[in-house]
């Protein structure tokens, strides 16, 4: 089989969450163009099929969180524009006007009472997104990272491998780092794989960062990294969801 190379994906130093306040987190530098935004390349799905699947699934987690609570404390009154404005502007409103418009208010939020905050099952359930195939079959196979030793400050790039028997659908590849005083994470979409066998490559630079709300310091130990390949959202019990593997290795900083 061909090994095929994807793109890269970069941790960033901080993020802003809907606090305020900042933590280190995984951002995507890609040279790819794709429907969704992912390091990933060699899908073959349908691009009509995935014309409103890309900007649905920015809604997030977070996004289908602040809608169910404005359906709950102020009501629809208004219809799609007015739920979709408790969004903040970006991908998120864009998502939630698109996909809402495309369905209808009742439809809309009909499914958003019952998607359990899963923005690929929302998605789905509305026909924005291909519903995933149940005969999706893959495995993870390994990962690596280099150097496997450093100081603080050193960018440290891990990659998994993994193969594809029958082609799946939209779905994730999940990232996580723990150690010292870290626990981070973040999921990658991609539209779905055909057969084959993949790599993908995240980097990390543990760099600190003490004025950072908590601060950022990546004291000397061993830290630990996780990556999960899925259909679907990982972890999700809803229909056509699925977790191919996990794999998990370390690194030092010194």
């Amino acid at each position: 089989m061909v090994l095929h190379a994807l793109g890269t994906v970069t941790f960033s130093r901080t993020e802003v969450d809907c606090t305020g306040s900042r933590r280190p987190s995984f951002t995507l530098k890609s040279c790819c163009h794709f429907p969704i935004a992912t390091p990933f390349s060699g899908f073959h799905v349908e691009r009509k099929e995935l014309s409103l699947c890309s900007p649905c699934v920015q809604i997030g987690e977070q996004g289908i969180n602040i809608l169910l609570n404005e359906i709950l404390n102020v009501g629809v009154i208004g219809g799609c524009a007015k739920l979709c404005s408790a969004l903040p502007k970006g991908l998120e409103r864009t998502g939630c006007d698109v996909a809402c418009a495309a369905v209808g208010i009742k439809t809309f939020i009909g499914v958003l009472n019952h998607t359990d905050l899963d923005p690929i099952y929302l998605c789905e359930e509305i026909k924005a997104c291909p519903a995933g195939r149940d005969d999706a079959a893959g495995s993870v196979d390994g990962n690596f990272v280099s150097p496997a030793v450093g100081p603080s400050g050193t960018t440290f790039s891990m990659q998994v491998d993994f193969t594809i028997a029958n082609a799946t659908g939209v779905g994730e590849i999940r990232i996580s780092v723990s150690g010292g005083t870290q626990q981070i994470g973040q999921s990658f979409l991609n539209t779905g794989f055909a057969p084959g066998r993949y790599a993908t490559n995240v980097t990390l630079t543990a760099k600190d960062d003490p004025s950072a709300d908590p601060p950022v310091i990546w004291s000397p130990g061993t830290y630990m990294y996780a990556f999960e390949v899925c259909q679907g959202e990982c972890g999700s019990k809803h229909p056509h969801s699925k977790v191919f593997g996990r794999t998990q290795g370390s690194f030092q900083i010194r």
